[in-house]
């Protein structure tokens, strides 16, 4: 709670209006705020103040401070205090001062955004989280990217003490090499054969079955909206999502369906999911029902 709190107190400040609320020593007000924590206590005290004055016991009727002339030439950083006008009936107000140095209404929403870990937006973002996605396959397509699968290569580095020596272990789909991300998807022959099925229902003829290619599709299609595009990403969530489904199978259960089966459960997948599209008139997308074998009548069509 302590580190939180530590963490929180730089984005609560305060708006001076009468001075009466904000603590002049404690409380971020200022641009130097707080200035505690650069003037000691001691030396507040020598001056004549208390560490309980209010930003109004420090300042004249005309705005200026009554801290010492001596203050400026010890801490310089006082120079960039201006001078301000106090209005007695009205109460200083608390607010949130955000990333960009904004001063607004506290929401939780805003403290999160402000306080959570912070990296580069990656490229594929938008390829993974979009709104007619199937969210259980996005979450799933994210463990591939960020490769935190347990596949065997990976647990072959937490093998020290287990009674199962990874070392012999194989691809449950093809049989051959150990699986890895890059291996599943999709060049074990297996998920290959998957990827070409499925493929062939979108404008992807270019994307090859190696994850690299994939990605950098992922990559320069990530915000595009268009509905060939939004289907592809729907399909890469489940081809991945579908692909792992059937290596675990294999690996525990000892179930097996074929590549051309397992890519009919694929494409039926994606198919119900288009289904819940709102469809315009455009022709193009008449195309895109007619490669998925779906009926207008099936369909919500955009009046519009």
């Amino acid at each position: 709670m302590h580190l939180i709190r530590s963490s929180v107190l730089s984005f609560f400040w305060m708006v001076i209006r009468s001075g009466r609320q904000t603590n002049a020593w404690s409380d971020n007000w200022c641009s130097c705020s707080p200035i505690r924590s650069f003037i000691s206590p001691r030396a507040i005290a020598n001056a004549g103040f208390f560490l309980n004055s209010k930003v109004a016991d420090i300042v004249t009727e005309d705005g200026q401070w009554l801290w010492p002339e001596a203050w400026y030439t010890l801490f310089p950083v006082l120079i960039n205090i201006g001078s301000i006008q106090l209005t007695p009936i009205m109460k200083d107000r608390f607010c949130w001062k955000d990333l960009d140095g904004n001063l607004q209404s506290f929401s939780s929403w805003e403290g999160w955004n402000c306080l959570r870990n912070r990296c580069h937006k990656v490229l594929w973002a938008s390829a993974v989280w979009f709104s007619q996605c199937i969210p259980r396959h996005s979450f799933h397509l994210w463990l591939v990217i960020k490769n935190k699968l347990k596949t065997q290569d990976r647990m072959a580095v937490w093998e020290a003490g287990s009674a199962t020596n990874l070392r012999l272990m194989c691809c449950p789909l093809c049989k051959s090499d150990r699986d890895s991300r890059d291996h599943l998807f999709f060049q074990c022959a297996f998920a290959s054969d998957v990827w070409r099925f499925v493929r062939q229902l979108v404008d992807m003829e270019n994307v090859t079955d190696t994850w690299d290619s994939i990605m950098h599709w992922m990559e320069l299609n990530a915000n595009s909206r268009t509905m060939n595009n939004t289907i592809s990403k729907i399909l890469i969530a489940a081809a991945t999502y579908f692909v792992w489904q059937e290596r675990n199978n294999r690996l525990f259960s000892h179930d097996q369906r074929s590549a051309s089966v397992l890519a009919k459960v694929i494409i039926e997948t994606v198919r119900l999911r288009i289904m819940g599209f709102r469809f315009g008139r455009d022709p193009k997308q008449k195309k895109i029902l007619d490669r998925w074998l779906i009926s207008k009548n099936n369909i919500e069509v955009d009046p519009g």
